[in-house]
């Protein structure tokens, strides 16, 4: 089989989506990880753009070794931005430049207002160029997804002439569907080599159809040997194809070889959530519901065995397989559920736990441990031993300390927090005042419009045991909204413990 080259285009198009721009030392962690991932070519930035070029040349020199990826800087196809990408990447041992030019008629004549003749000698002047700081070029054809197939390998075979060894084929604006995409990339190579020329060809989609992966996989069937990626599919409007998907198919399906870390998938996935954001939950690969399974009849093959609804392992690309706990979730998944917190329970028991958390669980969106063990007794609810009653932040040379006011069994007592922000300093007062002691595993809050109730949602793993609990807060100031999330998780952490004690 083939290899195919893992272009990442994560600090260069990934950056350009509205709220994912990465701050310079984002950019750099970014890189560092790539490296580990094991990506051939790091894309690093527009190199002609003022704070760019600076961090281009700062992960050119840091990343850019030898037995490293290739070190990539973009530009347009005029003088000044080739001479800054060659200056941003000078320093690595291994580099290139990707210049580009629109190809399709409407950009050639809305956005260019060039000829096609204009426009193939400024590609061939810009190769030329680049090709007198770097043997390494690329050259795109942009919005060859409608571009003119004959006039894609006209420029094309120019390009190559003038120098270029990487030639891209990128679908913009995600026009494409994937029986074209196979045609048009396939019909363009065999045009382009049936004149003597050759290079590497290169495919990058968008994913404003919601077919960027599926139109990259037939690229690679059609003759492409570089995918051009980011991770968790972020970039412009609807994304950019996504590494972790395209990755996964191209070794599960045998489409050819690759030298990504797979394993370091799930880790690089949620660094760039980090700083940009969090991958829809049904995200192939990466997405928290991606190897998760609550429905009766696919736990039980799960519990049976694994191959039943899971094709690959998610252990090799750095994600876990779980089974979740909900209304939907049969015998075994919610035996299960129990056997992991210590519970065993069989018969008639076992069957009066499952009829009564599916009644619990019905209006629920997440089911926790917390209701496993509420299915167990008589209570109808979990009592509200704590209640949040208010907080007051203060700033002390910069640090943040915050005096938070809870009831505890009725009584008012009230502790200081210090922390990295008023939410961890909350979280350690609330410590101290409930003496339930949790991580925060997880935390999210949106809010409709300006002034409109803030939902916190915070997801809280107590150390011991490994319980996991969920707790939700509402309120107009969203600090307030995460106190009442933990809170309501210390309540149901505190109801677990309860009912341990007891045993």
């Amino acid at each position: 089989m083939d290899n195919i080259v893992i272009f990442d285009t994560t600090l260069r198009d990934g950056d350009q989506a509205k709220g994912f721009h990465f701050k310079p030392q984002e950019k750099i962690e970014i890189a560092r990880q790539l490296v580990r991932l094991g990506v051939d070519v790091i894309e690093a930035g527009f190199g002609a753009s003022g704070k760019d070029y600076e961090v281009v040349d700062r992960i050119s020199r840091e990343f850019g070794t030898s037995d490293g990826p290739i070190m990539c800087s973009l530009a347009r196809t005029n003088k000044k931005d080739i001479e800054y990408a060659a200056r941003a990447i000078e320093r690595a041992k291994k580099k290139r430049i990707h210049t580009f030019i629109a190809t399709s008629d409407i950009h050639l004549n809305d956005k260019l207002k060039k000829s096609k003749e204009q426009v193939i000698e400024m590609a061939v002047s810009a190769v030329r160029m680049a090709k007198n700081s770097t043997n390494d070029v690329e050259f795109s054809c942009e919005d060859f997804g409608r571009t003119d197939l004959d006039y894609a390998a006209d420029i094309i075979s120019e390009a190559i002439k003038a120098g270029a060894t990487t030639i891209n084929l990128p679908d913009t604006v995600g026009w494409m569907y994937p029986s074209e995409t196979y045609e048009r990339v396939k019909s363009t190579i065999d045009r382009v080599r049936s004149k003597g020329l050759d290079a590497i060809f290169s495919v990058h989609n968008h994913n404003d159809l919601g077919m960027a992966t599926a139109n990259t996989i037939e690229g690679i069937r059609a003759g492409a040997r570089q995918v051009e990626v980011t991770m968790n599919g972020i970039g412009e409007r609807a994304g950019n194809t996504a590494l972790e998907e395209v990755v996964a198919a191209i070794l599960i399906r045998k489409l050819g070889n690759c030298g990504i870390n797979t394993k370091l998938i799930g880790e690089t996935s949620r660094l760039v959530a980090k700083y940009s954001s969090k991958p829809q939950p049904n995200k192939a690969i990466v997405g928290a519901n991606a190897f998760s399974h609550e429905a009766g009849i696919h736990q039980d093959g799960m519990i049976k065995s694994q191959s039943t609804y899971e094709i690959m392992r998610p252990e090799d690309f750095g994600v876990e397989s779980v089974i979740t706990l909900g209304p939907r979730s049969g015998r075994r998944g919610i035996n299960q559920g129990y056997q992991q917190i210590g519970i065993n329970l069989g018969g008639q028991e076992l069957n009066d736990a499952v009829d009564r958390f599916k009644v619990i669980t019905e209006e629920k969106k997440e089911a926790d441990h917390a209701d496993l063990v509420l299915a167990l007794g008589n209570d109808p609810i979990i009592p509200e031993r704590f209640k949040f009653v208010g907080y007051h932040p203060i700033s002390v040379n910069g640090k943040v300390k915050v005096l938070v006011d809870i009831e505890v069994d009725g009584n008012l007592v009230h502790s200081y927090g210090k922390g990295n922000g008023q939410i961890d300093a909350i979280r350690k007062a609330i410590m101290k005042d409930t003496a339930v002691y949790f991580d925060i595993e997880d935390y999210h809050e949106s809010s409709e419009s300006p002034g409109s109730s803030a939902v916190g949602l915070t997801r809280m793993k107590i150390a011991r045991n490994g319980w996991r609990v969920y707790g939700l807060g509402e309120d107009t100031d969203v600090v307030r909204s995460a106190a009442k999330a933990m809170i309501d998780g210390c309540n149901r952490i505190s109801y677990v413990q309860f009912y341990f004690s007891r045993r």
